[in-house]
């Protein structure tokens, strides 16, 4: 892991990596998949271009996706008057399924903590 020492203090930064989960936007009404590395958290990136509003179901899947659970920060809530909204997920998934069901076009992209 890199590191920066700074006089009598040594900081260690945390690798992270980046994925998109649309390619900009597209309707997930059907539901998106992605599966993730072995980190003990990630932060989801998810926006809309039209000023609706709109409800993404998190799934986390610690199979590699045989089995679903949607955890407490599910739905993530876009109101109409904004834009974008940003979520820090605690778990380790092996897998994460997006869905929105009105079939608004939704950007999501994750990075993982590593």
């Amino acid at each position: 892991m890199p590191q920066e020492s700074f006089g009598d203090y040594t900081i260690r930064k945390r690798a992270a990596g980046e994925s998109g989960l649309t390619e900009g936007e597209e309707d997930i009404s059907d539901g998106i998949d992605v599966e993730v590395g072995d980190v003990s958290a990630f932060t989801l990136y998810l926006g809309v271009s039209t000023a609706t509003a709109v409800d993404v179901q998190v799934f986390l899947s610690p199979d590699g996706g045989t089995n679903w659970y949607e955890p407490d920060e599910s739905p993530v809530s876009l109101p109409s008057d904004d834009e974008s909204a940003v979520e820090h997920i605690p778990y380790n998934a092996s897998a994460v399924r997006l869905v929105e069901s009105s079939g608004t076009p939704v950007k999501a992209q994750i990075r993982e903590v590593v």
